[in-house]
C-alpha cells in the first residue's frame, strides 16, 4: 500500500473520530449537568448514572435514530443539534483535505464508531444495525457535501464543469433562481423563529403553571429550558406552517391552526405550554397570512431589478428595445418559477425531517400534515411571485410606451423643423421683394416730377 493511502487513511479516522469527540464531549457534559441539578433538586441518586447511556442516545437522535427514555419514545429529530453535527463533519473534512479517499475512510469510521453507541447503551434503539447505518452514513455525506462547497480548489473544478455545460443565460436564470431561493428560505426562517419568539412570550404564564405543577425548580427550570433549543428548528418549521394557514397536531391530543388552538389531556411536558391559541381577529389572521407572500415579493422585486437579470429600459425605446424587454421577462418568470421550485423542494424536506413522535398511540403523529403544508406554502409563493411579476411588467411597458411616446413626438418635431424654416426664408424673401419695389416706384415718382418742372 502506498504512503498517501496510509496517510488518507489515518487523515479519514482521524476526521471521523474528531468530530464524534468534539460533537459528544460537550453534549455529554451538559447531559451531566442537567441530570446532577435535577438529581439535587429532587432528592435522586441514580440519575447521573443515565449521562453515559443518554449521551449516546442523544447523538443516535441528532441523526434520526429513535429511543425510549423511560415512558417517552423521543422520536423528534433535534434539527439544531443535527444542523451543529453536519458543519462540525464538514469543518473536520476541510481540515483532513479534499480527498476522496480521505472522506470514504472517515465514511467507514463514522458508521462503526455509530454502531458501536448501539453496543454500549442499555436504554430501547427502535431502529436496526442496517437503518442506523444508512443514517449515519447519510449525515456524513452531507457533512461531506458541505465540506464541498467550502473546499477551493473542488469548487473551482465544479465552476468550470459548470461554464462549460451550461449555456450562459441559463446559467444567469439558474443562479438567479437559487438567490431567490435562499433568500425567500431565509425571510420564511426569520418569520418562524419570530414566531416562536412571540409563542414564548404569550406561553410564559402556561409553561410556568406545568414548571409548578411537575414540582421542578429554578436550576432544572433553566437547563430544560435550555436543552429544547435542540428543538427550535423544529418549532420554526411548524410556525411556517402555522402561519401559512396549514397548522400542525401533537399527535390527536391537540390541533393548533390560525382558527383552531385546542388540546386536551397533553402530558405536562413544558414545551406545550408554548403552543399558540387561536387567532380571533380577523384581519390579524390575514396580515399573517400574508407574511410568506410578502416575503417572496419582496426577495422577487429585488433580483428583478438587481443583478444579473435586472430591468432597465433604454432611451432609445424602439421595436427592438420592446422585444429585449420582453424576453427578459420571460425569463424573469423560468427565474421565479426555478426558485419556486428549490422552495418547495427545501420546504419539503423541512417539513417531513421535522415531524416526529413521543409515543405510540396518542402521541404518534407529532408536526405537520406534510400535504396540507406544501399546498398552503405553495399558495403563498405563487402569490408572492405573481404579484411581484405582474406588477414589475406593468410598471416596465408603462415606461417603455411613455419613452416610445416620447422618442415619437420628438421625431415628429425634428420632422417638421426643416419645413418651417423654408416656409420663413419664403417670407423674409417676398418682403425683400415688397420692399424693393416700393423703392422703385418712389424712385421713377420722383424724376417724373423733376422733369415736369422743367
Amino acid at each position: 500500500m502506498k504512503k498517501t493511502s496510509v496517510t488518507s487513511i489515518l487523515k479519514g479516522t482521524l476526521a471521523a473520530a474528531s468530530a464524534l469527540f468534539i460533537y459528544a464531549l460537550p453534549l455529554g457534559c451538559f447531559i451531566a449537568l442537567t441530570l446532577l441539578v435535577v438529581s439535587m433538586e429532587e432528592g435522586s441518586d441514580n440519575l447521573t448514572a443515565l449521562t453515559v447511556p443518554l449521551t449516546e442516545s442523544m447523538v443516535l437522535l441528532s441523526q434520526g435514530v429513535p429511543f425510549t427514555f423511560g415512558t417517552i419514545r423521543m422520536a423528534i429529530i433535534p434539527l439544531m443539534l443535527t444542523v451543529l453535527l453536519i458543519a462540525l463533519i464538514a469543518q473536520c473534512l476541510a481540515k483532513a483535505g479534499p480527498k476522496a479517499d480521505v472522506w470514504l475512510s472517515g465514511l467507514l469510521v463514522w458508521v462503526l464508531l455509530n454502531q458501536f453507541c448501539i453496543r454500549f447503551t442499555n436504554l430501547q434503539i427502535h431502529d436496526d444495525a442496517m437503518t442506523i447505518a444508512g443514517k449515519s452514513a447519510l449525515v456524513w455525506l452531507l457533512g461531506a457535501a458541505l465540506a464541498v462547497i467550502r473546499s477551493g480548489p473542488a469548487v473551482g473544478k465544479l465552476r468550470g464543469l459548470w461554464c462549460k455545460l451550461i449555456p450562459q443565460a441559463a446559467r444567469s436564470i439558474m443562479v438567479v433562481a437559487a438567490v431567490v431561493a435562499g433568500g425567500v428560505i431565509a425571510l420564511m426562517l426569520l418569520i418562524g423563529l419570530v414566531t416562536v419568539i412571540v409563542w414564548a412570550v404569550n406561553g410564559n404564564a402556561a409553561m410556568v403553571r406545568i414548571f409548578d405543577l411537575i414540582n421542578m425548580r429554578t436550576g432544572s427550570r433553566a437547563l430544560t429550558s435550555i436543552a429544547y433549543l435542540a428543538w427550535l428548528p423544529n418549532l420554526m418549521v411548524w410556525a411556517i406552517s402555522w402561519i401559512a394557514g396549514a397548522g400542525f397536531t401533537v399527535g390527536d391530543l391537540g390541533t393548533f391552526t390560525l382558527w383552531i388552538g385546542q388540546s386536551s389531556k397533553l402530558p405536562p411536558l413544558p414545551l406545550f405550554g408554548i403552543l399558540p391559541q387561536s387567532v380571533t381577529d380577523a384581519n390579524t389572521r390575514m396580515m399573517l397570512q400574508m407574511c410568506i407572500p410578502a416575503a417572496c415579493a419582496l426577495v422577487a422585486f429585488a433580483a428583478m431589478l438587481f443583478g444579473p437579470l435586472a430591468i432597465r429600459v433604454a432611451k432609445q425605446a424602439d421595436r427592438d428595445e420592446g422585444r429585449r424587454l420582453i424576453f427578459l421577462m420571460v425569463r424573469h418568470a423560468l427565474m421565479l418559477c426555478g426558485a419556486a421550485m428549490i422552495i418547495l423542494l427545501l420546504s419539503w424536506g423541512a417539513f417531513c425531517v421535522s415531524n416526529g413522535s413521543l409515543g405510540k398511540r396518542h402521541l404518534a403523529g407529532i408536526g405537520v400534515d406534510v400535504v396540507t403544508s406544501m399546498r398552503m406554502v405553495g399558495l403563498g409563493i405563487r402569490q408572492g411571485f405573481i404579484t411581484a411579476w405582474l406588477v414589475t411588467s406593468a410598471i416596465t411597458a408603462l415606461v417603455y410606451a411613455l419613452r416610445r411616446l416620447l422618442m415619437s413626438a420628438k421625431k415628429e418635431k425634428e420632422d417638421s423643423s426643416p419645413e418651417s424654416d423654408e416656409s420663413d426664408s419664403e417670407k423674409i424673401s417676398l418682403q425683400t421683394t415688397a420692399r424693393e419695389e416700393n423703392d422703385d416706384s418712389k424712385s421713377s415718382n420722383q424724376e417724373g416730377t423733376g422733369l415736369g418742372l422743367s
